[in-house]
């Protein structure tokens, strides 16, 4: 979830924000909220948020000097600044200390939301470039905490798989290298561990070469046999060099055998989405565990595959389905919100009408004027 934190010194306002937005059915978790700068810089410390939501005017200590000591201790922090139509001068200063937004009051729910669905993009951008075993492999910081890291091998051969699946050639020596780092020194250097190490990687790739059906004699003399492998673990350097050998060869066979290297990753996507789009609980990090990968990498992979992303392409298929109750029950509009993964009617609507240009209300009447026509 992409963490949100609301600075807003006026109750009213700040409990509409809170209340008229679906939070986490958009992927957003709010982790709190204060009235006032001053108040809320100790609480943004400690929680971290991904988007700062304040608003410009408050006592004791304004937005702006607010946003300047946020971005000084949480530089990847995004900002929104919510201002009045009198205040253009905050809004040039705002602009000079890198707020991401800047919205004018009275701001509707529709277009707070795409503000920060824009900053949400832009984060996990960002979180794309972070470290790669983060991006393959869900369960990375579970991987790091376990006490023992000699105790990796279903956790491992998970990163493998899922590395194969989505990596691309030009990773695999960073990969590689990162992955060394994760397992630790203490534990790599012992020849015993690497060995095992190294067998259990090897496997791993074998059954993922096999299972591109690729002909044998593509494949390099010595590359998969077990004399290789065993004369590779003698030293830390060569095995390295021999695992950044095997899995761009992997990756690159891959590549060109099915020329859609996200294609499996999006159909898996559109059959899960199908069979959870009711789910109101359903999100990013649900999906992206799911598939077995980080949400972030998760949502720049579904974008690039389908042009659209995770949230957009949910609130499509929730609506579609919508139509088609609307035309063929006599559900109540509330009921259909409910079977569709809206828990809040007035929400469902705001997103119906938003994609249908007409509320579900009017859509249904439409029809029913139709068959009347008919």
């Amino acid at each position: 979830m992409i963490k949100v934190f609301l600075v807003e010194d006026e109750s009213i306002i700040r409990q509409g924000i809170k209340n008229n937005i679906d939070w986490k059915s958009n992927g957003f978790e709010l982790v709190g909220e204060a009235g006032d700068g001053e108040y809320a810089y100790p609480m943004i410390l400690k929680s971290r948020p991904d988007i700062l939501l304040t608003d410009v005017r408050m006592p004791f200590m304004d937005g702006l000097e607010l946003s300047r000591l946020v971005k000084k201790a949480l530089p990847k922090t995004k900002i929104i600044v919510l201002s009045g139509y009198n205040e253009f001068d905050y809004a040039k200063e705002a602009i000079k200390i890198g707020i991401s937004d800047y919205l004018l009051k009275p701001v509707t729910s529709a277009s707070l939301l795409e503000a920060l669905k824009k900053a949400a993009d832009l984060i996990l951008e960002e979180q794309e470039h972070s470290r790669l075993l983060e991006r393959y492999f869900i369960d990375y910081e579970k991987y790091m905490a376990f006490p023992d890291k000699s105790d990796y091998s279903g956790v491992d051969r998970k990163l493998i798989r899922n590395f194969l699946k989505t990596g691309n050639a030009e990773e695999c020596g960073r990969f590689i290298d990162e992955y060394f780092e994760a397992v630790g020194e203490d534990n790599y250097m012992s020849l015993l561990l690497r060995q095992y190490m190294t067998m259990d990687i090897f496997y791993c790739v074998q059954e993922f070469i096999r299972s591109l059906n690729i002909e044998e004699d593509s494949i390099p003399a010595d590359l998969m046999e077990l004399k290789r492998v065993m004369k590779a673990v003698e030293k830390v350097e060569s095995t390295i060099d021999y695992l950044k050998e095997l899995f761009t060869f992997a990756l690159t066979m891959r590549d060109k055998n099915s020329g859609d290297r996200y294609g499996i990753i999006i159909r898996e996507a559109w059959e899960y989405i199908a069979e959870n789009y009711g789910n109101s609980e359903f999100s990013l990090n649900m999906i992206a565990g799911y598939i077995g990968i980080s949400s972030s990498y998760f949502s720049s992979i579904f974008k690039q595959g389908t042009g659209q992303s995770f949230v957009e392409y949910l609130t499509k298929v929730r609506i579609d389905h919508a139509c088609e109750l609307l035309k063929c029950t006599t559900l109540r509009t509330s009921e259909i919100s409910e079977k569709v993964g809206y828990n809040d009617p007035h929400y469902f609507s705001t997103a119906f009408k938003k994609i249908m240009g007409q509320s579900p209300t009017e859509f249904k009447n439409k029809i029913s004027q139709e068959h009347v026509e008919k």
